[in-house]
């Protein structure tokens, strides 16, 4: 990599520690109330979805994007073996793991 692309990860590492640093070592010691305490859990069943859904519903190519609802879109079935398998309790890295290789089986066939 060029040192240019090295300044730059170096320089949002930093930039990232100095925004989130000193809100945590202000609360570390302190007791959060319980209604915080689930907001903060509640935030990533929040934003996993908010990223997800898009890449799986969405195709796309040199025009833009589409709705992509078809049985042929590999994301689907990806998205569908991960809903399963997390019904079913499955370990993360294991749902994760499988419906990746569902998706790249299915466009390796295509």
């Amino acid at each position: 990599m060029r040192g240019d692309v090295w300044l730059v990860i170096g320089g949002m590492a930093v930039a990232t520690y100095l925004t989130r640093a000193p809100l945590l070592l202000a609360l570390a010691r302190r007791p959060l109330p319980p209604r915080l305490r689930l907001w903060l859990r509640l935030i990533p069943l929040a934003v996993l979805p908010a990223i997800a859904i898009p890449l799986v519903l969405l195709e796309r190519d040199g025009a833009g994007a589409r709705l992509a609802v078809a049985l042929a879109h590999p994301p689907l079935w990806g998205a569908a073996v991960v809903l399963a398998l997390a019904a079913l309790r499955v370990n993360l890295l294991v749902t994760v793991t499988l419906g990746v290789a569902v998706v790249a089986f299915l466009r390796a066939l295509a």
